[in-house]
């Protein structure tokens, strides 16, 4: 589906009819809407080609050749509310072809993006830079709110890693690592392009506003450092878990040769008693295996005692 807006200086954002309108947006286009808008405007074929992978470069080009006049494409990524699909699903590529007569906008299937720019920052956009610039805005406040979220998530395994190593807790420890993962070079990615962005001087002059830039650019710093930090914190609670799970299982094979020890006493004893070379102690007395077996049971005893108070960490 392709919406139709007019973006004025006096009137702000309105939906109007196709004829009046200066920015379009693509909200799940068709692949005939799409083959349309390419050849009315003479894009490049490939320009929504990725538009829905996670994976989707982030860039920002000038487009030669095409009918509108100084046109550039700019590729980010959003990051989707919705927390229960997986990282790379939330990860939704938002494409703005910027002209000077017309600006199209691409923000993916079924996004609710289009919905809370316009409810937020409607009243503040006048330019196609001003919108461009706010999108970016709130892209960053949706990493920063997911990053706040995941910081509570690691304080939670730094919590579990002290108590337990079940299976439940090392899942949660991959799938907050992978998140982390794919935000950390979404960011990076971005930053660049945003850089290449900012150093153009008409984008700048157009969009006028030094106070949202300076947001942006304190968002950006804000989110960068989160991500390393919480990398580190990470990386920090995996060798927990690791240590814990060596710990736990140097108690395990502590008490495993412990028993195999006080075993084989007893073990030691009857294989000694039971030789059939003739003239052991006790070999014609009906009370002979009670005395073996009883003399066996108190060596096990005394020795397993010695090892319980035996301090192996010397």
């Amino acid at each position: 589906m392709i919406k139709h807006f007019q973006i004025g200086a006096n009137d702000g954002i309105q939906q109007v009819p196709a004829a009046e309108s200066n920015w379009l947006v693509l909200e799940d286009p068709t692949s005939e809407e799409q083959k349309n808008l390419i050849e009315k405007y003479n894009l490049p074929e490939e320009i929504f080609v990725g538009a829905r992978s996670a994976e989707e470069v982030s860039h920002f080009d000038a487009l030669e050749e095409t009918s509108l006049t100084n046109t550039y494409v700019l590729v980010l990524t959003n990051l989707s509310e919705k927390k229960e699909e997986k990282i790379e699903d939330r990860l939704k590529p938002i494409i703005f072809i910027l002209s000077d007569s017309l600006l199209i906008t691409y923000f993916g299937n079924k996004s609710s993006f289009l919905d809370h720019l316009l409810q937020k920052y409607s009243d503040k956009i006048a330019t196609f830079e001003g919108l461009i610039t706010y999108s970016v805005f709130m892209l960053y406040n949706h990493y920063i709110q997911e990053l706040l979220a995941i910081k509570k998530d690691i304080d939670d395994l730094d919590q579990a890693a002290r108590k337990t190593t079940e299976n439940k807790e090392l899942f949660k420890l991959a799938d907050t690592n992978r998140t982390v993962v794919y935000l950390d070079h979404t960011l990076a990615g971005q930053k660049s392009t945003l850089d290449s962005l900012w150093e153009k001087e008409q984008f700048i002059e157009k969009l006028h506003n030094p106070k949202v830039l300076y947001d942006i650019r304190l968002h950006q710093k804000h989110a960068e450092e989160l991500i390393k930090i919480y990398r580190d914190l990470l990386e920090t609670v995996g060798g927990l878990f690791s240590d814990m799970m060596d710990n736990n299982l140097n108690h395990l094979m502590k008490y495993l040769d412990s028993a195999a020890l006080i075993i084989s006493i007893p073990a030691l004893i009857s294989g000694i008693w039971g030789m059939n070379t003739g003239g052991l102690p006790g070999e014609g007395s009906n009370t002979g295996f009670f005395l073996v077996v009883g003399a066996s049971i108190i060596l096990a005893i005394v020795f397993g005692i010695h090892l319980k108070r035996k301090d192996f960490s010397k």
